[in-house]
C-alpha cells in the first residue's frame, strides 16, 4: 500500500513538474492562440491579430507584447478589387508595445475576461478606411463600437483600472488609402475602463465623457477646398475643458485663411460634445488671430443688401455658449465677385459676449450676436470705391450691445486724384467730393433688428461733419438731367433700410468750391461752426406714412464773418421734389464776399455793409418761389474782366453799374423785399438752385430798374 501511495505521489509530482515545464515552454504560444482565436472568431474570421514576441509573468499577472498587428487582409483585398467591400469600414492597428500589469491570466486563457490593473499602449498607429457608398469623413460612435467589438471577441468582459496610450497616431482614409484626417502624437489616459458581456456601448462612449484625458499634438483634416490643422489639442473630460493652442485653416491655394491662437472652452458639456457633436459650454476664451470672410452676391438683385457674409468653415456653426471672449484678431473680407481685389482688412478686432440666450436646439453665430450682451471693437480700415476715384476710411469703432450704442472715431471719403487731374478726366461737369465725419455716436440702436433683419433704427446720432464739394465749370456741362436727385429723393433710393430719429451736428463745416469758366479761377463759399439737428431721417415706408417730414435746423457762420441760421423741410414722400427752405444771415462787411464774387461773379465790392439777409423758398424739381430781403448800406462795386490771365477793372461798366445800383436798403424808410421766381437749370444741383434763387433776389434788391 505504501508503495502504491509512493508511486502515486511520484506520478503527481512528475505531472506537476512536467506541467510546469510544459507551461513555461508553451505558455506564450497558448496565450497567443487564445488571443488570436478570440479576435478571429469574434470578428467572424474577418480580422486577425498577431505580435512578434512577448514577455509573460503569470505569477504577478504582467505581460508585454511587441509589434502587435490587428488587420483584415480579406477586406483589403476586396477593397482593391471592387468599388464596395463586405464591410463599410476597415480597421488596421499596429502597436509597438502593449504592457499589461496585474492581469488575470487564468480568465484570459479560459476566454472569459480580460482583467488588468493597467494597460499601456505605446506608439499605436490606427488606420480606419471607409469604403464604398458608405464612405464617411468623420470618426463617429459607430466606429468606436466596431473597434471594441473586434477587440472584445468572445470575452465576456474587458476591464482595466487604467489605460494609457502614448505617442499614438490615428488616420482616417477613404478607399484610396490616403488619409483625409490624421491625429498625430496622441496621449490618452483613461480610468476604470470596462466593457462587459451586456455590450452596453453607450457605456463605452461614457468613458470619453467622464474619465478620459487626451492630448493630441496635431490634428490634420483635408477637405475638398481647405486644409484644417489643430495644434496642441487637450481634452479633459473630468475637468470639462478643451484647449487648442492653434486652429489654422488653408484654402486650396495653400493660403492661410484662419489662424486662431490659444483657445480654451471651459465647463463643457461632454455628453453633447461626444454624443451629439454639439458645443455646449460656459465660456470660450481665445487670444484671436486671423479670420477670413467672403462677400457673396445674393441671387435676389432687389434685396435690401446686395451681398452676404460667409466664413469658410462650419466648426462653430452650432454652438451654445454663455460667455465668449476673443482677443486681437485680424479680419479679411474678400469679395467673391471680384477675386482680384484686395480684401477689406479689419485689425485689432475684439469681441466679448455674455448672457448668451440658451436655446435647447443650440445657437448659431447669428443668434449669438443678435440675442446676447456683447461688445465689438476694432481699429480702422480702408477700401476703394468701385470707380477707384475715392478711398473710404473708417476709424476705430466699437459696437456695444449692452447699452445699444455705436461709436466710430471717423469716417471719410477722400479723392484719390487732385482737383486738376479730376477735371482733366471728365467728359462733362461732375462734382468731386471730400467728406469727413468725426466722433460719430449712435444711441438707442436696435441691435437685434440690425443683425437679423439688416435694418438700422437708432434714437439719436451725433457727428462732426466736414463736407467739401468741387466743381470745374471749364468742363462742358453735362447733358444729363439731375431731376429726381434732391437729397431727400436720393435718400429713398438707398436699399438698406434705416431710420435715425434725431441727428445732432456739432461744429460742422460745408464748403463749395467752383472754378469759373470766364476767370479761370476758383472761389469758395463755406459755412463753418455749424451746429444743429436733423430729425426723422428715414427711407422706411411704414415710418414715412406716420411722419413724412425731414427737418434740418442749423446755425453757423457764413464765410467766417456772419452768423446764420436755416431751416429745411423736406417731404420724404414727395413725387415732385417739393421742399421748403428759410434762413437768416447777420451783419458783416460786404468786402468779405470778394474772395467769392471776384473769381465767380467777375465783380469786386469796394465798400459796403450787409446788415441782414432773410429768405423763404418753396420749390420742386423745376424751380423755386418765395421772397428775400437784403438790408445793406453804402454798397459800391467794380466790374472785372479777364485779360490774358489777369483780372482788370472795367472802368466804364463799373461807373454805369454803380449809377444803376441802389446803394442801400432800406431807403427813404422803405424796406425792399424781392420776390423769387427762379427756373432751375435741370443740369445743376439742389444746392445750386438754392444759391441762385437767393442771389437772384439779392441782385434785384440792388438794382434801380
Amino acid at each position: 500500500m505504501k508503495k502504491v501511495i509512493r508511486i502515486i505521489l511520484i506520478v503527481v509530482v512528475i505531472t506537476i513538474v512536467g506541467g510546469w515545464f510544459y507551461w513555461q515552454y508553451y505558455k506564450k504560444s497558448i496565450i497567443r492562440d487564445k488571443i488570436e482565436n478570440a479576435v478571429s472568431k469574434g470578428s467572424g474570421d474577418l480580422y486577425f491579430i498577431h505580435y512578434d514576441s512577448s514577455v509573460i509573468d503569470e505569477v504577478n499577472g504582467n505581460a508585454s507584447f511587441y509589434n502587435v498587428v490587428l488587420q483584415s487582409d480579406s477586406l483589403e483585398k476586396q477593397l482593391r478589387q471592387y468599388d464596395t467591400a463586405a464591410s463599410a469600414t476597415i480597421y488596421n492597428v499596429r502597436i509597438a508595445e502593449v504592457i499589461v500589469k496585474g492581469a488575470d491570466i487564468p480568465s484570459l486563457i479560459n476566454n472569459t475576461a480580460i482583467d488588468a490593473k493597467s494597460i499601456r499602449i505605446v506608439r499605436p498607429v490606427v488606420y480606419i478606411i471607409s469604403s464604398g457608398k458608405k464612405e464617411k469623413k468623420i470618426l463617429d460612435r459607430n466606429d468606436s463600437l466596431a473597434i471594441y467589438e473586434k477587440l472584445l471577441g468572445k470575452f465576456k468582459r474587458i476591464y482595466a483600472g487604467e489605460i494609457i496610450i502614448e505617442n499614438g497616431n490615428l488616420n482616417l482614409a477613404d478607399k484610396t488609402g490616403t488619409p483625409h484626417t490624421s491625429l498625430k502624437d496622441i496621449t490618452i489616459q483613461l480610468k476604470n475602463f470596462r466593457i462587459d458581456s451586456t455590450k452596453d456601448y453607450e457605456n463605452i462612449i461614457s468613458y470619453f465623457i467622464k474619465d478620459i484625458v487626451a492630448k493630441v499634438n496635431e490634428v490634420y483634416i483635408m477637405g475638398e477646398n481647405r486644409q484644417t490643422i489643430f495644434t496642441g489639442v487637450e481634452y479633459n473630460a473630468p475637468a470639462k475643458f478643451i484647449r487648442i493652442q492653434k486652429f489654422q485653416q488653408k484654402n486650396n491655394q495653400g493660403e492661410i485663411v484662419i489662424d486662431i491662437n490659444n483657445t480654451t472652452i471651459n465647463d463643457i458639456s461632454t455628453n453633447s460634445f461626444i454624443l451629439n457633436q454639439e458645443l455646449k459650454a460656459e465660456e470660450l476664451i481665445s487670444e484671436g488671430g486671423l479670420l477670413t470672410f467672403y462677400r457673396s452676391p445674393k441671387k435676389d438683385a432687389n434685396a435690401a443688401d446686395n451681398d452676404e457674409i460667409e466664413i469658410d468653415n462650419n466648426y462653430f456653426d452650432n454652438a451654445l455658449l454663455n460667455t465668449v471672449s476673443i482677443g486681437n484678431t485680424k479680419i479679411l473680407i474678400y469679395n467673391k465677385a471680384k477675386p482680384g481685389d484686395a480684401p477689406l482688412t479689419l485689425t485689432n478686432v475684439k469681441f466679448a459676449a455674455t448672457d448668451i440666450q440658451k436655446l435647447y436646439s443650440g445657437t448659431s453665430i447669428k443668434n449669438l450676436i443678435s440675442k446676447s450682451t456683447w461688445i465689438l471693437s476694432a481699429d480702422g480700415f480702408s477700401f476703394m470705391a468701385d470707380n477707384k476715384r475715392y478711398k473710404m476710411n473708417v476709424g476705430a469703432f466699437d459696437i456695444n450691445n449692452v447699452n445699444s450704442s455705436m461709436r466710430v472715431k471717423s469716417f471719410s471719403v477722400t479723392p484719390t486724384v487732385s482737383e486738376e487731374a479730376f477735371a482733366k478726366s471728365l467728359k462733362f461737369q461732375s462734382d468731386l467730393y471730400n467728406l469727413d465725419f468725426k466722433n460719430i455716436e449712435l444711441a438707442g440702436i436696435d441691435i437685434r433688428m440690425l443683425i437679423t433683419q439688416k435694418r438700422l433704427e437708432a434714437e439719436t446720432a451725433v457727428l462732426q461733419p466736414t463736407l467739401k464739394v468741387y466743381m470745374d465749370r471749364t468742363v462742358p456741362p453735362s447733358p444729363v438731367s439731375k431731376v429726381g436727385n434732391y437729397p431727400h429723393q436720393q435718400l429713398q433710393r438707398i436699399k438698406f433700410p434705416f431710420r435715425i430719429k434725431k441727428l445732432t451736428i456739432k461744429n460742422g463745416m460745408v464748403a463749395y468750391k467752383e472754378k469759373n469758366e470766364v476767370s479761370g479761377k476758383a472761389g469758395t463759399v463755406f459755412f463753418n461752426n455749424i451746429n444743429g439737428t436733423i430729425s426723422n431721417i428715414t427711407n422706411i415706408k411704414e415710418l414715412i406714412s406716420q411722419n413724412n417730414l425731414l427737418v434740418l435746423d442749423a446755425t453757423g457762420n457764413f464765410l467766417g464773418v456772419s452768423k446764420f441760421n436755416t431751416i429745411w423741410k423736406l417731404p420724404l414722400n414727395t413725387s415732385n421734389g417739393s421742399f421748403e427752405v428759410s434762413g437768416m444771415a447777420g451783419a458783416f462787411n460786404a468786402e468779405a464776399l470778394n474772395p467769392v464774387i471776384e473769381p465767380l461773379g467777375m465783380a469786386s465790392i469796394k465798400k459796403g455793409q450787409v446788415n441782414k439777409l432773410t429768405f423763404n423758398l418753396n420749390g420742386n424739381d423745376y424751380g423755386s418761389k418765395g421772397s428775400a430781403t437784403l438790408l445793406y448800406d453804402d454798397l459800391k462795386l467794380e466790374l472785372l474782366k479777364s485779360d490774358s490771365g489777369d483780372t482788370k477793372k472795367k472802368n466804364l461798366m463799373s461807373f454805369v453799374a454803380n449809377a444803376l445800383m441802389k446803394d442801400k436798403n432800406p431807403q427813404n424808410g422803405v424796406v425792399r423785399t424781392e420776390q423769387i421766381d427762379f427756373t432751375r437749370d435741370i443740369h445743376k444741383s439742389f444746392f445750386s438752385l438754392i444759391w441762385k434763387s437767393i442771389f437772384s433776389a439779392a441782385k434785384k434788391t440792388t438794382q434801380k430798374l
